[in-house]
């Protein structure tokens, strides 16, 4: 059976709300704000946006962002961000293409990349990579046939 792959609609968001902390891992395949605490990681194959009144630590992966709060870590762009007046970065930036407002706050450095060095940099997401990895049983039963011939 084909595994079949969940397009997100036109108007999906995630949303996380100003007040709201989270820790951990967050994938989507929807676009998502964030105007909210966010630490960990943030993967998301449509468009990421920081709200003025987020503050995020850690990793983001996504299609392209808006930010106009404040992040500190590791960004990984597969097309574009874009820094808005007064938001804050520090940390390490990976895009194709970059846009910078007057009033922005950039402490960082900056790699242009492909898309190809983004998918790359998708391995690092390691429950990401679970699905594609094989199930133990079918590793073992693979295994198993291949030692009885």
């Amino acid at each position: 059976m084909a595994k079949t792959e969940i397009i997100p609609q036109a108007n999906e968001l995630c949303r996380i709300s100003k007040g709201t902390k989270i820790t951990g891992l967050m994938t989507s395949s929807a676009d998502i704000r964030i105007d909210g605490t966010f630490d960990g990681t943030v993967y998301t194959k449509g468009k990421l946006v920081i709200g003025e009144a987020a503050n995020i630590k850690g990793k983001i992966f996504a299609q392209s962002c808006d930010v106009w709060g404040h992040v500190e870590g590791d960004i990984f762009m597969e097309d574009i961000i874009n820094f808005k007046a007064n938001s804050n970065f520090t940390g390490s930036l990976k895009t194709p293409k970059l846009s910078i407002e007057v009033g922005v706050v950039y402490n960082g450095t900056c790699h242009i990349i492909t898309k190809e060095e983004y998918n790359k940099h998708l391995h690092e997401i390691p429950e990401l990579n679970k699905e594609a990895a094989p199930k133990p049983a079918a590793a073992a039963a693979a295994h198993s046939v291949a030692a009885a011939k």
